[in-house]
């Protein structure tokens, strides 16, 4: 858990809930431990969210041109995100 773990209280549920209910077998311990990670699970499954770049109306007789940018580098990501 680290040094400050106690800092986190979910990470110390997370981690008695796999200690306890996982390798420990208890049942309610391993229902905590489902609703512990399930939604980790989640978002890794469904993978990344849509992201708006821009929103302007258009009028008649204007076209839209749609292009991907492709997997970005960690560091454009993490100031995307900041950014927002």
């Amino acid at each position: 858990m680290g040094l400050f773990g106690f800092l986190k209280p979910s990470a110390y549920i997370r981690q008695q809930a796999v200690t306890r209910g996982v390798l420990g077998g208890s049942k309610r311990w391993m229902v905590i431990a489902v609703l512990a990670y399930s939604p980790r699970l989640v978002r890794r499954l469904l993978g990344r969210t849509e992201m708006v770049v821009a929103r302007e109306p258009m009028r008649s007789g204007q076209i839209l041109r749609i292009e991907a940018l492709g997997d970005l580098p960690r560091a454009e990501r993490k100031a995307m995100r900041r950014s927002k």
